[in-house]
């Protein structure tokens, strides 16, 4: 049973499943008899099975129902959740591609920095006197490459 049974589902649980039970076995009983003993079938036998049978085909074929329709409500979410699960997917890998791509570009910048400072530093360490005095890094400027003061 579901969690949100309710004393109704619990009453129909047991009574159906007695009415069910009960016409099985006395129809079974008296097939069985009937069948291999070879005894005939009372009137009251008969009446005792047509009157639990009738409530017993009802609450069979509400089961039934009830299954049918749950069934057929899982098929129809079927494709909702088939297509939520693709859309999770492509939306996953979009954002690993671009993670991708952000980290490719970072790495090509930090390279093009490094290099660029790499050589901003063997320019400032081959040029790093100017007549009798040395150079202090905070005179050099990075951004145009020219040594001496910066004004």
């Amino acid at each position: 049973m579901s969690q949100t049974s309710g004393p109704n589902d619990k009453l129909m649980l047991v009574f159906g499943l007695g009415v069910v039970m009960a016409w099985v076995v006395i129809a079974a009983t008296a097939s069985y008899f009937s069948i291999v003993e070879q005894r005939d079938i009372s009137d009251s036998q008969l009446t005792v099975i047509g009157l639990l049978g009738g409530p017993a085909l009802l609450i069979i074929t509400n089961v039934l129902d009830l299954f049918k329709g749950k069934e057929t409500a899982k098929i129809n979410i079927l494709p909702e959740e088939l297509q939520a699960g693709v859309n999770a997917t492509e939306a996953e890998k979009s954002h690993v591609r671009m993670l991708e791509e952000h980290k490719i570009k970072h790495d090509l910048n930090m390279e093009a920095l490094k290099q660029k400072h790499e050589l901003a530093m063997d320019e400032f360490n081959t040029t790093a006197k100017i007549g009798d005095r040395a150079l202090e890094y905070a005179d050099f400027d990075e951004t145009n490459g020219k040594t001496g003061k910066k004004k």
